[in-house]
C-alpha cells in the first residue's frame, strides 16, 4: 500500500497491483457502454492500450460513484486501474492550481509583472508592455512555444532554472495580453515563480500545495521509481512506419508537462473543481475566475483551463500529448461528472477525446434513465473503391492526396494531419483514425462525382508535378533527433515541414533562408536555416529550437561496410543449405523477363559493383527471371504504363538463396530490416519479388525517386513523407501500377514488390 506521511515525503510498501475497480451500480450502464466502445477502438485503430476513470457525484446528495479500468489490445483481461502515465500538458492544471493557491494566500499577485518574482526574466520585447502571471496562465504572454534549452525535443534533461534562463535568447512573438499563443515555456516560468515564492523545488511545492491536500498519492512531477514501475508500455508511430524507441527523459519545462499520474488521481483532482465538493484546494470564486473566457469567446482558454460547453453544460479540462501517451481530462463541474482517459499511443488525442465525450454522454444519459444508442461505425472502402478515389486533388487554394493502402483510403493534406477515411452509413467518407475520429473530417461524393468537404469542392489533378525550385533543394532533408525528426520537403513549389512526425505546415518565405509558419501549434514561429560551406543546410531553427541536419546519403551510390570480409562470407553462404521446402508447393517455373515484355529495361545491379556491397555477387551474364505468372503480370504493368510514356527499369528479380544468406551476414544487425532473413528465405528466392523503378519509355532514363535503389535509410521507405512532389508522385504511380496487377510494395523499400502468389513457391538456390 502507499500512504502520505507529510509534505513532500512518501512511504511505500510492496503490494500487488490492484485489480480494476468493481463497477458501482450507478455506473454499470456507463461501464458497459464504454467497454464496448473502447474495445472497438483498440481493434479498429490498432491502439496498444486505453485507461479510463469516470467519477459521478450527485450534486444534490453528494452520492459518489467511481469506476476505473485499463484495456490492452494484446490482453483481453481488464488491466489494473492504477497504471501510471505521462499526462503531459494536463500538468498545466496542477501548476495553475499551485500558483492560484499562492494567489489566495496573498503571496502572489496575478497581475504583477513576472520580473517582480524573477528579476532576471528578460526575453526581448519589441512590443512594449510587461508580461504578467495572468498572461502566462492564459497563454497570452507572447512567448515562443518551446525554449532554446529544455524544449520538447531536448533529451539532456536540463534544470528548470536553465530552461527559463534560456529565454534571454528569445523574443516575444506578440504584444503581451493581445493574442492566444500556446506556450510550454510560459508554464515553465510559472513553475519557477512557484519555486521562488515557496523556497521549495517545484515538485515539492506542488505536493504541499495540491497533491497532499487532495491525497493524490499516485501523482508527482518527480520521476519516482514506484510510479515509473507502474507505467505501461506505450508506442510511437510515424506515417512511414519507422520504429521509434520511446524516450523517457524529463523535460526542462517540467511544470508544463512532467506530471505522472493515474486516471483515478486525475478524476479525484477534477472533483476538487465541483462547486459542492468538500475536497478542494481552491475557492469556488477562484475557479470561476479561472474559467472566465475573454469577452466574445464561447470556448477557449481561461487561466490554465480550456473551457467550453458540452450538451448544454459548462465543460472544463485539458488534454495532454507526450511521447507515447495521449490523454484527456474533462469535467462538467456543476453536474458533478469527470472523466480521465489515457491512450498509450503517440498523438492519439482524437481517440482520447472521443472516449471522454462518450463517457460524459453515457453518464448524463444514465441520470435521465436512458442508454445511449450503440454507435454505427464506419467501414473500410475496400480495394476497388479506395483505388478509384486515389489521386491528387485541388480544393480551393489547398491540395490533398488520397491514396489506397490495404483497402483503406488515406487523406494526406498539404496542411494538417494525415487521416484514414472510412465509409459512414450515409455514404460519406469520415475520419476514423488515431489522429481524427467521430466525423472530424467528412467528404461527400456529389452527383457530378466530385468530392466536397462542406466548404470546398475537390477537383482531381493527376498531372505530373513540376520539378522543384532549385533554391529549395539544399534545404530538403531530415533534422533533429531519433525520437523526433523534423522532415523538410518540397510540396508543389513550396517548402513543407513535417513537425513532430504528423503535422504538415507550408511556411511562407520571408528571405533566402527564412520562413514563417502561419498556422498550427507553431503559428508565427520563424523557420530559419543555417548553411554549410557547400551551400547545403546544416541545421534549421523552429522558433527557439535548433534541429541539426541528420546524416543522409547521396542519391545513388549507397554503400554498407560488410561486418566481415565479403569473400569469407561468400564461401560460407555457398556451402550453407537453404531451409527445407514445405510440402504441396508449386513446381518452379522461372522464365526470363525480357521475352515477355521486349520494352522492359534492365540494370542488374548485383551483376556489377554498383550496389550496396560495392562488389558483384551475380555473374556478368545474369538474366532477370521470375515465376511465369509474376512475369506475365509484370508484362501487363509495362503495357499499362506505356500509355503515359513510362516503362519499368528492373534492378533484380529471382535471387539465389545463397545471396540472401550473404546479404544477411554482411549487413549490420541494425539494418537487417532491409534484407531478408535466410532462415525464412526471401520472396526473391521464390522468384516472386522484383526490384525496379520507373523510366522514360523512349530513353530508358530513370525518373526521380525519393531515394536511390538499395539505399538503407528512411528515404527508402515506401511512405517516407520527404523529398519532392515530383519524386513522391512517381513513387505512387509505380506503386499503383504494380498493385493493379497483384504486386505489394515492401514497406521499407519503394522499389521492392512481391507478387501475390509468392507463398506457393519453394525457396530456390539455383545459381544465375
Amino acid at each position: 500500500m502507499r500512504c502520505w506521511v507529510g509534505a513532500g515525503v512518501w512511504l511505500l510498501a510492496a503490494c500487488a497491483a490492484p485489480a480494476p475497480l468493481p463497477v458501482p451500480d450507478d455506473l454499470r450502464p456507463v461501464a458497459d457502454d464504454l467497454r464496448a466502445y473502447v474495445r472497438r477502438h483498440l481493434r479498429e485503430l490498432d491502439l496498444p492500450g486505453v485507461w479510463i476513470a469516470v467519477l459521478d457525484v450527485a450534486p444534490a446528495t453528494g452520492r459518489q460513484a467511481i469506476w476505473a479500468e485499463g484495456f490492452e489490445r494484446a490482453d483481453p483481461a481488464p488491466r489494473p486501474a492504477d497504471a501510471v502515465h505521462r499526462v503531459a500538458s494536463i500538468s498545466k492544471l496542477f501548476t495553475a492550481t499551485a500558483l492560484m493557491r499562492l494567489v489566495e494566500l496573498g503571496r502572489v499577485d496575478l497581475d504583477a509583472p513576472v520580473v517582480t518574482y524573477l528579476p532576471d526574466f528578460a526575453p526581448r520585447n519589441p512590443f512594449g508592455g510587461e508580461v504578467t502571471l495572468r498572461h502566462l496562465l492564459g497563454h497570452r504572454s507572447g512567448l515562443v512555444r518551446e525554449p532554446p534549452v529544455g524544449h520538447y525535443f531536448d533529451p539532456t534533461g536540463p534544470s528548470l532554472a536553465a530552461t527559463v534562463a534560456s529565454l534571454d535568447d528569445t523574443a516575444l512573438l506578440g504584444e503581451p495580453g493581445a493574442t492566444f499563443r500556446y506556450s510550454n515555456l510560459g508554464f515553465a516560468v510559472l513553475g519557477q515563480v512557484v519555486e521562488r515564492v515557496t523556497g521549495r523545488p517545484f515538485a515539492e511545492a506542488v505536493r504541499e500545495l495540491v497533491l497532499a491536500p487532495l491525497a493524490l498519492r499516485d501523482s508527482d512531477f518527480a520521476a519516482r521509481p514506484d510510479l515509473l514501475a507502474r507505467q505501461p508500455q506505450a508506442a510511437m508511430w510515424t506515417y512511414d512506419g519507422r520504429a521509434i524507441p520511446l524516450p523517457g527523459f524529463e523535460w526542462g519545462f517540467g511544470p508544463a508537462a512532467n506530471l505522472r499520474s493515474t486516471t483515478l488521481d486525475l478524476v479525484r483532482f477534477a472533483q476538487s473543481w465541483f462547486p459542492f465538493s468538500s475536497q478542494r484546494v481552491l475557492w469556488p470564486e477562484t475557479l470561476a475566475a479561472m474559467w472566465q473566457l475573454p469577452a466574445g469567446e464561447a470556448s477557449g482558454c481561461g487561466l490554465g483551463f480550456f473551457v467550453g460547453t458540452f450538451d448544454g453544460h459548462r465543460r472544463v479540462g485539458h488534454d495532454g500529448a507526450a511521447y507515447g501517451f495521449a490523454s484527456a481530462l474533462r469535467a462538467l463541474p456543476e453536474q458533478g461528472l469527470a472523466v480521465a482517459v489515457v491512450v498509450t499511443l503517440d498523438f492519439a488525442n482524437g481517440v482520447a477525446e472521443a472516449i471522454a465525450n462518450r463517457a460524459l454522454w453515457a453518464a448524463l444519459a444514465r441520470r435521465r434513465g436512458e442508454t445511449l444508442p450503440p454507435p454505427i461505425d464506419p467501414v473500410p472502402l475496400g480495394v476497388a473503391a479506395a483505388r478509384a478515389l486515389a489521386g491528387h486533388y485541388r480544393c480551393g487554394t489547398n491540395w490533398v492526396d488520397l491514396y489506397e493502402r490495404g483497402g483503406e483510403l488515406f487523406y494526406d493534406p498539404n496542411l494538417g494531419v494525415r487521416t484514414r477515411l472510412r465509409r459512414a452509413p450515409d455514404g460519406a467518407l469520415v475520419a476514423d483514425d488515431p489522429l481524427e475520429v467521430e466525423g472530424a473530417r467528412r467528404l461527400v461524393q456529389q452527383a457530378n462525382g466530385r468530392l466536397h468537404d462542406g466548404e470546398e469542392e475537390y477537383v482531381r489533378d493527376d498531372t505530373v508535378p513540376a520539378p522543384p525550385p532549385a533554391e529549395l533543394l539544399p534545404l530538403l532533408g531530415e533534422y533533429g533527433w531519433d525520437h523526433d525528426v523534423l522532415v523538410v520537403y518540397e510540396d508543389h513549389g513550396r517548402l513543407g515541414v513535417l513537425i513532430e512526425w504528423v503535422l504538415r505546415e507550408l511556411p511562407d518565405r520571408t528571405g533566402p533562408d527564412t520562413f514563417v509558419v502561419r498556422g498550427g501549434m507553431y503559428a508565427d514561429h520563424e523557420l530559419r536555416f543555417e548553411r554549410g560551406a557547400d551551400g547545403r543546410a546544416v541545421a534549421v531553427h523552429l522558433g527557439a529550437t535548433r534541429f541539426e541536419r541528420r546524416p543522409d546519403a547521396p542519391l545513388g551510390g549507397y554503400r554498407v561496410t560488410p561486418v566481415r570480409p565479403i569473400d569469407a562470407l561468400r564461401r560460407e553462404a555457398v556451402r550453407a543449405e537453404p531451409p527445407a521446402a514445405a510440402p504441396g508447393l508449386r513446381a518452379a517455373d522461372l522464365v526470363e523477363l525480357a521475352p515477355f515484355a521486349p520494352t522492359l529495361r534492365f540494370d542488374l545491379r548485383y551483376a556489377t559493383a554498383d550496389n550496396f556491397l560495392g562488389t558483384a555477387v551475380y555473374p556478368a551474364t545474369a538474366r532477370a527471371r521470375l515465376q511465369r505468372p509474376a512475369a506475365e503480370a509484370l508484362a501487363r504493368v509495362q503495357q499499362a504504363l506505356a500509355a503515359d510514356g513510362l516503362g519499368l527499369l528492373v534492378f533484380d528479380a529471382y535471387r539465389p538463396w545463397s545471396v540472401t544468406r550473404l546479404f544477411w551476414d554482411a549487413v549490420p544487425a541494425h539494418l537487417h530490416h532491409f534484407v531478408a532473413d535466410p532462415a525464412e528465405g526471401s520472396r526473391h528466392n521464390r522468384g516472386c519479388a522484383v526490384d525496379l523503378t520507373l523510366c522514360d519509355l523512349a530513353t530508358g532514363e530513370p525518373v526521380a525517386m525519393p531515394s536511390g535503389f538499395d539505399e538503407f535509410t528512411p528515404r527508402a521507405y515506401a511512405d517516407w513523407p520527404g523529398g519532392t512532389s515530383e519524386q513522391r508522385w512517381f513513387r505512387e504511380r509505380l506503386r499503383r501500377a504494380m498493385a493493379a496487377e497483384g504486386f505489394t510494395v515492401h514497406e521499407h523499400e519503394w522499389w521492392h514488390f512481391d507478387f501475390a502468389d509468392w507463398r506457393q513457391y519453394p525457396i530456390g538456390n539455383a545459381p544465375l
